[in-house]
């Protein structure tokens, strides 16, 4: 059992290791008791610490970057604002530490392998025990958590992204606000999980259970979710899109028989009615729906950019935070839709040319219906809306710089706050 006095001299002998000065010798605490002792700002920088019991220590600020750790038990130990950067903490044990704000980035928290207690051959397995750990701000970029048990953990706005966590357990762990881009959360347990607001981009959840998580206006862009499992889990403003393919069997079917009808235009095939259908959070990019009737359909958070709607009946819709950017909206019924937040960058929402049955033109142009549609904080940059009937929309504090309505009727139109830089607006009459 190492004295007081022995761990200064431990810690003054380290720090002359590390600058190289004669006399110094890295600290090696292996195996060692320091349960409570307190060692804030510590200098322990590529110090050896496996098997340590650190149970209740306060290491505040200390600098445990390289630091082996392997297997050290950090049971309730304080780590505030800790550089772990790069150390080697292989089955360690950080159950209800506090870790707030601590760097932990290209740290390794995998399973570790230890030889058998008795001498014999073999290996035991101890896996990296973080449950009820407190991880807020903290960073863990590029961190390998295989295995780890997060499970009731708190990592509200860490920053993980790169981090390697597959087959990781975090049951009714607290990630919200986190940054998990680009992590790879292959066959984690998550199911309960808080990830409100989360960033998933990009991140592989291949195998991985949600199921009750908490996933509110959490991003998930480039996220492959067919072999997630999300039961239960509230995906309300989120930025995920399922294949079509995850879509009821008939609703699939009449999207089919739709596209048979487009393509022979109307000989075959059926026009598709999906009113009040619940699609969102369902990629539909490039799609044409023209003629479809889709009122009061649900489609929050769908992708239809670049999708056809010419014609088609959307009013009523949900497309709160859809993406419609590029989309071909020429004539569709929108009027009472609530598009906020809803991406319309370059959208198209021109008149249609109404023609004789035998395809004669009548002269006449069927507009695009807007009145009374909810579009506030909407991106409708460079959007064609010259001709739309806006009579009642409500575009509070949507971005419309270099957007067209030209010749749109503002009666009754809601601008507040909007972003009018380059809109091209009505002439006024100064008669």
């Amino acid at each position: 059992m190492l004295t007081p006095n022995d761990i200064v001299q431990l810690l003054a002998d380290h720090e002359k290791w590390l600058a190289k000065q004669p006399g110094g010798r890295c600290a090696n605490l292996g195996l060692q008791d320091l349960t409570g002792i307190s060692l804030p700002k510590a200098k322990l920088r590529m110090a050896r610490l496996p098997g340590a019991k650190l149970h209740r220590t306060d290491l505040s600020g200390a600098d445990l970057s390289h630091c082996d750790l392997f297997a050290a038990n950090l049971h309730r130990a304080r780590m505030v604002n800790t550089n772990l950067q790069h150390a080697d903490m292989r089955g360690a044990t950080l159950r209800s530490a506090n870790l707030k704000g601590a760097n932990l980035a290209h740290a390794d928290l995998r399973e570790g392998t230890l030889m058998d207690g008795n001498g014999e051959e073999g290996m035991t397995f101890v896996r990296s025990d973080m449950g009820r750990v407190n991880l807020d701000d903290a960073i863990l970029t590029n961190a390998n958590l295989t295995f780890a048990n997060l499970s009731k953990g708190s990592l509200v706005n860490a920053q993980l992204e790169g981090a390697v966590m597959n087959r990781i357990r975090a049951i009714d762990a607290n990630f919200s606000g986190a940054n998990l881009a680009g992590a790879d959360l292959r066959q984690a347990d998550l199911s309960g999980t808080n990830l409100s607001g989360t960033s998933l981009k990009g991140a592989k959840l291949a195998g991985a259970s949600l199921s009750g998580c908490n996933l509110v206006n959490a991003d998930l862009t480039d996220v492959d979710m067919s072999q997630v499992d999300i039961s239960d889990a509230n995906l309300d403003g989120s930025t995920v899109a399922f294949s079509i393919d995850h879509l009821p069997v008939d609703v699939q079917k009449i999207l089919q028989d739709h596209e048979v009808w487009i393509g022979s235009n109307g000989i075959t095939g059926q026009r598709a009615t999906l009113d009040d259908q619940d699609l969102s959070n369902t990629d539909f990019a490039g799609v044409n729906l023209s003629g479809a009737s889709l009122r009061g359909a649900r489609l929050t958070g769908c992708r239809l950019n670049g999708a056809t709607f010419r014609m088609s009946d959307l009013s009523g819709a949900d497309l709160v935070k859809a993406d419609l950017s590029r989309a071909v909206l020429d004539g569709a019924n929108l009027s009472g839709a609530n598009l906020t937040r809803a991406g319309l960058a370059e959208a198209q929402f021109a008149s249609v040319e109404i023609k004789t049955a035998g395809g004669d033109s009548t002269g006449r142009w069927w507009p695009t219906n807007l009145s009374g549609a909810l579009l506030e904080n909407a991106n409708l940059r460079n959007a064609m809306l010259r001709h739309a009937n806006v009579f009642g929309a409500d575009f509070t504090g949507a971005d419309l710089s270099g957007c067209d309505m030209s010749e749109c009727d503002l009666e009754d139109v809601t601008l507040e706050g909007a972003i009018l830089d380059g809109t091209h607006l009505p002439a006024v009459d100064s008669a």
